[in-house]
């Protein structure tokens, strides 16, 4: 795996913060573990992991949800009842765990407490947030704290961003075997997805969109984007977000790609890790859903129009979030998942000639089944099998965090990935 992420070897976490790991309760415990996709890791963990020795709990606000959810995985995992409102019991909850993995969001809604508590405490933290301006803020905020605790905090664990965070990270490492000179200059990401949305993905975006998130003022905690931030200044490198916006059709043998709602997230995960890993000075990252005709595309760009415009009016928004869209703790069915899916095809340019192909697969619904399996592996990597004691505290990505680690585990879970 990945030397540490930085431009200069980073010390090690504190001796005190070592020590206290060696002493806590719990290897992991799974924050907000009685919704959709907390329940997905639960049952992930209980199946995965369930000779293996590991010590974990279940965490959220309900003792009866949790009791029942207790049952649920065979009555492996201990119980911690955690109001993130409650800050004695976040602490308490914090104190007793390795890493914390925390599937409660709208994250900037409960998790900030959370991740204070662990920059604090040092405890290593991950969660699968796609909120982008509250992981600046958290950048901002306790990246230093966490730096001097010994921490490691880790956005993006999920479908937001892991797939193709990883992917850059093995493109770039990809190309510097052939030359060790040669950066990244250009990179295309190709999705082709099976999906749908949550009641709690719905709520986030409707709350950055249009809710209580959408009202609240962005302070200037820095004087650069905390996505840059390496140390105690900002990294010169950047990346260039020239995601599909609405189509693009396709040309040789590359499909046509239309706009991706995530892509952007993708892309500012990415930066962070460019500013972490030194992947190049600049390059340009480009996304969107792959079609296998430019009529498929054309589609497909209407439909999401369509849906778009419909929330963006307050009356059929009121009425497609009280009677068409799932409710928080609501998602597609075991059935749905089972048949849903992620494949990646990524295409990095260096600035020397070469090119790099690469694709990767998830072989079931990625944006819960399969992000509940990334967010647990991503949490376990930091603290099974030695951990990664060479990675200091700060405010991370998982590619330059757990890297290629946590690529193996999730290839030894069900991944697949090759170079083409």
């Amino acid at each position: 795996s990945l030397a540490a992420p930085s431009a200069e070897p980073p010390a090690p976490a504190p001796p005190c913060a070592k020590r206290a790991m060696a002493t806590r309760r719990f290897d992991v415990t799974l924050f907000g573990a009685t919704g959709f996709t907390g329940r997905l890791a639960s049952l992930y963990v209980s199946k995965q992991y369930a000779s293996s020795g590991l010590r974990w709990a279940i965490a959220g606000r309900s003792a009866e949800k949790l009791n029942a959810l207790k049952v649920e995985c065979a009555g492996l995992p201990e119980v911690v009842v955690a109001d993130s409102s409650d800050v004695d019991a976040v602490n308490a909850m914090v104190r007793d765990a390795k890493v914390i993995v925390s599937f409660a969001g709208p994250f900037a809604r409960y998790s900030t407490p959370v991740v204070k508590a662990c920059a604090e405490f040092g405890t290593d933290y991950c969660d699968i947030t796609g909120e982008t301006d509250w992981a600046r803020e958290m950048i901002a905020l306790y990246d230093d704290v966490a730096r001097a605790s010994g921490a490691r905090i880790v956005h993006f664990c999920g479908h937001d961003c892991v797939p193709w965070d990883l992917m850059v990270l093995m493109m770039s490492k990809k190309l510097k075997e052939g030359n060790a000179e040669e950066t990244l200059e250009h990179v295309d990401m190709y999705d082709d997805l099976k999906s749908e949305a949550s009641g709690g993905t719905m709520e986030t975006f409707l709350g950055a969109a249009y809710g209580p998130e959408s009202q609240k003022r962005k302070q200037r905690l820095l004087d650069y984007d905390p996505l840059l931030k390496c140390g105690d200044k900002a990294s010169t490198n950047n990346v260039k977000a020239a995601n599909v916006s609405s189509i693009e059709f396709g040309s040789g043998t590359e499909p046509a790609r239309t706009y991706f709602v995530m892509a952007a997230v993708n892309a500012n995960a990415i930066k962070r890790s460019n500013a972490l890993l030194n992947y190049s000075p600049r390059f340009t990252y480009c996304e969107g859903i792959a079609h296998e005709s430019s009529l498929g595309a054309v589609g497909a760009i209407c439909g999401l129009g369509f849906f778009g415009l419909g929330l963006a009016i307050p009356p059929t928004r009121w009425l497609m979030r009280n009677y068409l869209l799932p409710q928080p703790g609501q998602g597609p069915s075991e059935e749905f998942m089972q048949q849903g899916y992620l494949t990646v095809t990524g295409i990095a340019k260096g600035n020397q000639g070469s090119v790099v192909k690469a694709r990767m697969h998830f072989p079931v619904d990625p944006g819960y089944k399969d992000t509940a399996r990334m967010a647990v592996e991503s949490g376990l990597t930091l603290v099974l099998d030695g951990g990664l004691p060479q990675v200091a505290g700060g405010v991370y990505t998982p590619a330059s965090c757990q890297g290629e680690k946590l690529l193996n585990r999730l290839v030894a879970t069900g991944t697949t990935f090759a170079f083409e």
